[in-house]
């Protein structure tokens, strides 16, 4: 499956680079669809398949086009764009909407730490998931249209200091992408996090701004980020990314009831297969990594348990201060409990 969805680089790259609308909202029979990540990136081809998909399905009824590597958005705009309706799809990562519906920094705590991505994709397609995106079409205005795809595992990254416990964190200024979550997270193993967007990381890396970085393991190959000198990577068993699918109201709001149904039957068909290809895109970026000369490591099921419960201090203060909605936190630790 991974390879089918490499297959449609070629597909997306040629949507991608078509001219760009002067006005970039969508026609009444065009979805536009607006990628942060490059052609080869697997969130990239997994938009390109559900275009391709939808418009196969509806008989060429829905048509969509994907434009990749921020042409029109970056990841941390587009998602008021598709508020706006400037853009008629995208799928932002978890951290940048926590920043609009405070909520969403539940997937971060550290109950959650030792849950498999599987184990958390069920958690998302059940009450945690609906009341989730439910709270997002309140507090802007969009509609997720079906299941979240995974982005993957979260390491931790460094140029010059090993990494392979949780002792070798304390005092390491880490870059995150934001969130209280990831910010708790790092707290909680004695470094300090430094919010910084990604198209600023590898400058930061290379300069020594920061000795380390939260990534996805797709994003340091696609980014190269050992030319900046990463050498080390440490799997803490913590955060799972997740991409929120978000269309505009302007866009849903043109479909007939027929349509909508499949829309999200159409989604939720490739979330699927994006979910089984993810498993191959960190088996395959780890070797490459390997390859590269970057030694990665895995903290054991003791360790990161007990680093769990050192953290129950840093959660419950997120939960305090951004004031979580009680019913979420319920759901995720009665899910991290099974």
């Amino acid at each position: 499956m991974f390879n089918s969805l490499r297959n449609l680089a070629v597909a997306g790259s040629v949507m991608a680079m078509s001219a760009i609308y002067a006005n970039t909202a969508q026609a009444a029979d065009e979805l536009v669809i607006s990628s942060a990540t490059p052609p080869q990136h697997i969130q990239t081809l997994t938009m390109a398949r559900f275009a391709e998909a939808l418009m196969e399905r509806s008989g060429g009824t829905l048509k969509a086009k994907v434009f990749d590597s921020s042409q029109l958005y970056n990841a941390r705009d587009v998602g008021k764009a598709v508020a706006r309706g400037d853009v008629g799809m995208a799928t932002v990562p978890s951290p940048y909407l926590s920043r609009v519906e405070s909520n969403i920094n539940v997937l971060d705590l550290p109950v959650l730490k030792g849950m498999t991505a599987q184990e958390r994709a069920k958690m998302l397609d059940g009450p945690l998931g609906d009341k989730l995106n439910e709270m997002l079409h309140a507090k802007m205005g969009v509609v997720v249209p079906g299941n979240w795809p995974i982005l993957g595992r979260v390491y931790y990254w460094s140029t010059s200091k090993p990494l392979t416990n949780f002792e070798e964190f304390v005092g390491l200024q880490v870059r995150i992408p934001g969130g209280a979550g990831p910010a708790a997270l790092v707290e909680g193993m004695g470094g300090v996090p430094v919010v910084m967007p990604g198209s600023d990381m590898p400058l930061a890396l290379q300069q020594g701004t920061v000795d380390a970085t939260m990534a996805a393991i797709e994003s340091v190959v696609q980014q190269k980020l050992t030319d900046v000198g990463v050498r080390y990577g440490f799997w803490d068993q913590g955060v799972v990314g997740f991409l929120i699918p978000i269309v505009s109201q302007a866009y849903w709001d043109s479909l007939s009831d027929d349509e909508k149904a499949l829309f999200t039957e159409v989604w939720n068909d490739v979330v699927a297969d994006q979910r089984v290809a993810n498993l191959a895109v960190d088996a395959e970026m780890r070797a490459t990594l390997k390859d590269w000369g970057v030694t990665i490591s895995d903290a054991d099921d003791a360790s990161s348990a007990a680093m769990r419960e050192k953290m129950m201090p840093q959660q419950e203060a997120v939960i305090a201060k951004y004031k979580l909605d009680a019913d979420l936190v319920a759901l995720a630790t009665e899910a991290a409990a099974q």
